[in-house]
């Protein structure tokens, strides 16, 4: 099915971008500089926004001519690419972006032609986004089943079973079992991993 690998959204945006100067700027260049300053890892964009598994934001200035076999194409304007991967429907994570991000959308869809602004509501940006969206054809989710939390919970435990292993190897059998009784409880109780994170809080402290 297009767009969609299990439980995973694949989405793909092209956004043509505005040919305009801001104050005595190129407006490409400064919409280039914003996505180059966007934090990365937990403080990342996109980190906010909880169904998110992954998300770029790029900008494609023209596409390659690829030899005299083909004929030679040129961009009428640069665009700006999003892509996504994330759990549920399209219409709930566009709306989960204007609830968590809103700034920031407006902050960089802006300086796209007919972005109607985020003071125009939730329907006219998820319009908008419909509108730029190609469909996704041949998406692969390297993990198609499992929500992003679940993937964290995933992570944690494959990290800390490690550590578990390592410290009780050659151990009385019985007391690994009352251990790693204890240590699943333990898991059980944890919370889930800040997204962009590789830090785990488990057991007393941070891991």
């Amino acid at each position: 099915m297009a767009n969609k690998n299990g439980i995973t959204y694949g989405l793909t945006v092209l956004c043509p971008i505005r040919n305009n100067m801001v104050q005595g700027h190129c407006g490409v260049d400064l919409l280039r500089d914003h996505l180059r300053a966007l934090p990365q890892g937990r403080k990342s964009l996109f980190g906010s926004v909880p169904e998110t598994h992954l998300a770029r934001l790029s900008i494609m200035d023209d596409v390659f001519f690829e030899g005299t076999v083909a004929r030679e194409d040129n961009l009428k304007s640069r665009y700006l690419w999003f892509n996504s991967n994330f759990d549920g429907d399209l219409c709930d994570y566009l709306d989960s972006m204007f609830d968590h991000i809103p700034q920031e959308i407006e902050a960089i869809w802006r300086h796209c032609t007919g972005f109607p602004g985020i003071e125009s509501g939730r329907e006219k940006w998820k319009q908008y986004i419909y509108k730029c969206q190609i469909k996704t054809t041949f998406f692969f989710a390297a993990i198609n089943d499992m929500t992003v939390e679940n993937m964290l919970r995933g992570l944690m435990l494959k990290h800390e079973f490690s550590a578990f292993v390592a410290e009780h190897q050659g151990k009385d059998a019985a007391e690994i079992q009352k251990k790693f009784l204890a240590f699943m409880e333990t898991y059980k109780a944890a919370p889930t991993p800040a997204r962009g994170s590789v830090t785990y809080q488990f057991e007393n402290g941070e891991v």
